[in-house]
Parts: structure tokens; sequence; C-alpha cells
């Protein structure tokens, strides 16, 4: 705001205004408990004119914030007792969906932490400085961004159940929040994955080949993750090069989901994804189930077929045996399906390192079960197990000429302009259309 607008005190309710050459006392100006505007002198005294601002501010939260008992503990527990009708846009506005499973855990996770500490606060006294400590209980600003719009969410929920008022809501606004630093920021932050600039006329999410592992760092990875997983390694890495699953739709995965079709094909039919809910599945991304046909031998002359077919039929001897009760096709060691962390840690990170994938090393503050923190060193991939799925995309585009309708069918896209923009709009036609515009002659004038 400007000087001549004043500033907003607590929760907004009061303006406080300063001197002027024909004022020379400070002012405020709100709008008391009967609907009358009021513009008081409170004296040349700049901390006696706060104080009494904020006393009137506060008097007036309460008064207009609904159910005085109510505290953010409250609220938060009342507002994450169920997922269905939950969701909000980034900008708070309510899109009457449901939170899917892994949506409301990890939203779950972030708001507890935001309010942790100011559980037994009163909601009317929640102003800009309560907001930020809210949106700023993380560790990246990444995470101040990702805060910030479920912070948003939850004010905007209590506002509709009376406990806060529309100006305390808006301190938060729904557009351009000012930025914030983390408040738990890490020794050394992560730097920014390698990423081609992209040319003029692309998309900044264009996924080129060269934002693609090459084919000598699939394969070799698929040879090191077949040594630390004899049973199922190898094929793990074709699997996602080949038919593009996402690594929780990927690991999952079931002998019963590789189904027949016709008299000598086979597809994989991706129902679900991971989730840390009770059960451990649910809805793919987008929720749009789909299903994937099988090439028989990959680009890179690997018998995918037969190699799913016979890890199918070995997962249905070991749920014989008791020791994978799922008949999983990528179990975890104990017979069950992976946790993500685990995943990562155990397996793949050092199948990638050993592969020769490149990575740099960080120090980050963890904080441990018992409460305590550590500094812990922590591999930061260049590329992810995130990076076969791009490279599915750029052979099914590049080699065997997919249509961008097909290939959202088989790799799960929300929409056509997201795999457009992602991979198909390369700008080439507009550098052609410059060069023949160029190269033409053109009549003397």
């Amino acid at each position: 705001m400007t000087r001549r607008d004043g500033v907003l005190v607590g929760n907004g309710h009061v303006t406080l205004h300063e001197p002027t050459a024909s004022k020379p006392n400070y002012r405020l100006d709100y709008v008391d408990e009967t609907g009358r505007r009021r513009q008081p002198s409170v004296g040349r005294s700049p901390a006696a004119a706060l104080e009494r601002a904020k006393r009137i501010d506060a008097a007036l939260s309460r008064r207009r914030g609904g159910d005085d008992e109510r505290s953010l503990g409250d609220l938060l527990g009342e507002y994450l007792s169920t997922p269905v009708n939950r969701q909000r846009s980034p900008h708070g506005r309510l899109t009457g969906r449901t939170w899917q499973p892994n949506q409301f855990s990890s939203v779950t996770r972030d708001l507890r932490r935001a309010v942790k500490g100011l559980e037994d606060m009163a909601a009317w006294q929640v102003d800009r400085s309560v907001i930020d400590a809210m949106r700023t209980a993380c560790g990246t600003p990444g995470q101040v961004t990702q805060m910030t719009g479920r912070v948003r969410g939850f004010l905007r929920w209590c506002e509709e159940q009376g406990a806060l008022s529309a100006e305390q809501v808006g301190l938060l606004p729904a557009t351009l929040a000012p930025v914030k630093r983390p408040r738990f920021s890490q020794p050394e932050p992560r730097s920014a994955r390698p990423h081609q600039a992209p040319l003029q006329g692309r998309s900044e999410l264009y996924v080129d080949e060269e934002d693609c592992p090459p084919r000598s760092e699939v394969l070799s990875l698929a040879a090191e993750l077949g040594r630390a997983a004899p049973s199922w390694g190898e094929l793990a890495v074709h699997t996602a090069v080949a038919a593009g699953p996402r690594q929780g739709e990927q690991f999952q995965l079931r002998a019963n989901d590789i189904r027949p079709y016709g008299a000598d094909d086979y597809d994989i039919h991706i129902d679900h994804q991971w989730s840390d809910t009770p059960g451990r599945r649910a809805a793919p991304k987008h929720r749009k189930r789909r299903v994937v046909p099988i090439s028989p031998v990959t680009r890179d002359g690997y018998p995918l077929l037969q190699a799913l077919l016979d890890r199918a039929e070995q997962a249905r001897v070991e749920q014989a045996e008791g020791r994978n009760p799922e008949a999983l096709l990528f179990p975890a060691p104990g017979g069950g399906m992976w946790w993500p962390s685990g995943l990562s840690s155990d397996l793949l990170v050092p199948a990638m390192k050993a592969a020769g994938w490149t990575f740099t090393m960080v120090h980050e503050t963890r904080t441990l079960r018992n409460g305590t923190s550590k500094v812990v060193a922590v591999t930061q991939m260049d590329r992810t197990w995130h990076s076969l799925r791009h490279r599915f995309a750029r052979d099914m585009i590049d080699y065997f000429e997919i249509k961008e309708g097909a290939l959202m069918a088989i790799g799960g896209w929300a929409t056509l302009e997201v795999i457009q923009a992602r991979y198909y709009r390369t700008g080439a036609e507009h550098v052609e259309m410059a060069r023949h515009a160029l190269g033409r002659e053109h009549p003397e004038s």
C-alpha cells in the first residue's frame, strides 16, 4: 500500500495512517461493530498508535471471526476429516472434486506441519504473520509455493465455516502472494537438474532427445538393475521404456495385469497406482485407467512380451509358495509392494550410479523418528526413473511415428494439449516458413 492508503494492522480490520503536514497525529480508520466508520486521532507516538490499533483490530476480529471457541487445531481436524469435495484450485476456488488418496495424504502432512505450534491459537487471532509462518513451514522455495496454495485453500474453507473473516483470508492474496523464504532451509540447496534451453517456438516443457537418457544409459541401467534384482530388474527397465508406466503405476503391477488380446497379442492393464493409504492402491493419475499394447520385441531387441509372460508365471509360483502374496511383477525383497523411498534409496539410485548415470551430492537436514535432526548426504540424480517415461515418448514419436491421440491413450497424459506441448510441437515448421520466405525471389520495386 502507499503512504496515503495507510497500513493494515493485524487481521486487516484497522488501517493506521501516518501524520501529515495538515494532520500531525496518527489516525485510525475502521468500521465498528455497529457498522459505523470510525477515524479517531491517536496521538503522535507511533508505538502507542500501533498498540491501540492492534487492540481494536483484535476486538473486531473476535466479533467477526465466528465461533470464538474454535482454534486452528480444531478447524484443521475438521477440514482433514474427509477428502470428499475438498479439492481447490491454487487460487482457493472450490473445484467440487475429491482429493485422491495420495493427494489427501500429502495435504494432510503439509497442513499439520503448517499448523504445528499454532494448534491452540483462536481463529480470530490469525493475521499476516501467522499466515506467513504457516506457509513457510518447509525447507525449499518450491515447497513454499506448494504450501501457500494449501494454506490458502484451508483459509478459504475456514471463512466458509464462519471462523475467519474475509479480511483475514484476504491477507493471503489469491495471486502474486509475497515471496517468502522457507523457515527450515536446507544447509545446501539442491541445484536444478540439467535441462536443454528450448528452441524459440517450443514450450518450456518440451522434452527433446537431449532430455532423455541415451540408449547406452538405458541398457547399462538394465544390466545393473538385473544384477541387483535378478528375477525382474532388467525387465523393469525395458518395461518402463517400451510401455511408459509411471513409477507408481509400474511397481504395483500384478501377474493378472498382463492380459491376452486376441489370439497372440497381450496388453498391460494399468488400473491403479501405488498409494500410502490402506490397501496401498489408488486410481491412476488423472483417474483414468488405460491399456498398453505389449511389443513382442523392443527397439533395443529385448523380448519384452515373452519376458513379461515368464515373469507373470514366476510371480504366480511365488504367490502359491507364500513369498509374493499379490503376485507382484516387481516386488520388494519381503514380497510386498515397495515404498517409494525404499525403492529409490535401496535399489534404483545405487543401480543408476553403478550404471554411470550422473549425479550430485548435497547435505540436507532430516528429522529422525525420535524427533532429533541430523545432517545427511543425499544423492540427487541428474536424471530420475521418470526420465525413462520421456524415453518411451520420444521413441514412440521419433521411431514408431505414433500420433498424438494414440500416444495419449497408451501413455495416460491428461489432454492432447499437454502432450503436444511436451513432445510434438518442435517449432520446426516456423523455421521452415521463415527459411522459405527469406529464400524466395522478390520482384524489383
